[in-house]
């Protein structure tokens, strides 16, 4: 029998070196099946997938330490399970009441304040599991709870009733500017080109930010980012320092406020009439520009009013 018959079929004696083919086999052939299962987050996978997992690492763990189990038919079989999973979450997303069947549905275990016990038992869990559970939601009260929902990947969802949601700049008629996703530019104390060029920036750019606010080295930075409004956020590796901050912007709107204070006061010393309206119009002019600003370029904590 020749040395990959001996891999791929069953033999009573395999060398040390077949079983490290194997295992290097085993090991391409299941980073091919995950990437075609799909990206599942962990804690998050249906009683099904965990089958399917389980089942696929067993056939996977037995043809690597058994030399008479057949690994083409232990190849076979894994790409089999592979094949019949995806299908089923294929049939599930094309068909709901396939994936209703599969998977089930979600539980209602409170409404309107009021615990479904039936449904309680139907998921096993008991009274304390459930407060945990909203307790880990931001919920301490059963009256505060609007819906709480079994989902059927074993998460609770919790809504509150209307009037216990958090106030929301929408509710409150405010225009704020899209937050955005933030780009990583260093990492590691490296600096990430692609992603800096992306945003429109140069590495000169970057130093001189850096610089500014008193990091000399990016070598010494562990992570940095920059948001969609060129702010840009900096964690050191040494956690003794504070985090550095930049104070241009500070500055500007200091100083903002200082002309504001002055044409105000000139609006308020001057008789004639015609310059207390120029000084009090550019007076509202600098109002205006300090309240787009402040959003954007400045945190609460970095300026008081």
């Amino acid at each position: 029998m020749s040395f990959w018959e001996q891999i791929f079929l069953s033999t009573p004696e395999l060398h040390i070196l077949g079983f490290l083919v194997r295992g290097i086999f085993a090991f391409i052939f299941l980073m091919i099946v995950v990437r075609l299962m799909g990206p599942v987050e962990i804690g998050e996978i249906t009683a099904i997938d965990f089958v399917v997992a389980i089942t696929i690492g067993s056939i996977a763990a037995a043809a690597l330490v058994d030399s008479e189990v057949h690994f083409g038919s232990s190849l076979l079989n894994m790409g089999l399970w592979a094949f019949l999973s995806i299908s089923l979450n294929l049939a599930g997303i094309r068909f709901p009441n396939v994936r209703r069947i599969l998977v089930g549905g979600p539980l209602v275990l409170i409404k309107n304040g009021k615990i479904q016990e039936k449904n309680l038992f139907r998921a096993k869990l008991n009274f304390d599991d459930l407060m945990s559970a909203l307790r880990l939601q931001g919920v301490a009260l059963l009256e505060d709870v609007e819906f709480a929902v079994l989902e059927p990947r074993g998460e609770i969802s919790v809504i509150k009733k209307s009037q216990k949601q958090s106030i929301t700049p929408e509710d409150l008629k405010m225009v704020v500017q899209h937050q955005g996703f933030p780009s990583v530019v260093v990492l590691h104390g490296k600096i990430m080109q692609r992603n800096l060029h992306h945003r429109g920036y140069t590495e000169n750019w970057l130093k001189d930010k850096l610089n500014e606010m008193g990091v000399e080295d990016p070598e010494t930075v562990s992570l940095a980012q920059l948001d969609t409004n060129g702010k840009l956020y900096v964690d050191l590796y040494d956690d003794k320092q504070p985090r550095p901050q930049s104070t241009r912007e500070k500055e500007l709107v200091i100083k903002l406020e200082k002309i504001n204070a002055q044409l105000e006061s000139f609006a308020l010393e001057t008789e004639n009439k015609e310059m207390k309206n120029i000084y009090q119009e550019y007076a509202e002019h600098t109002v205006k520009i300090l309240s787009a600003l402040k959003p954007i370029i400045l945190k609460a904590e970095e300026i008081q009013d």
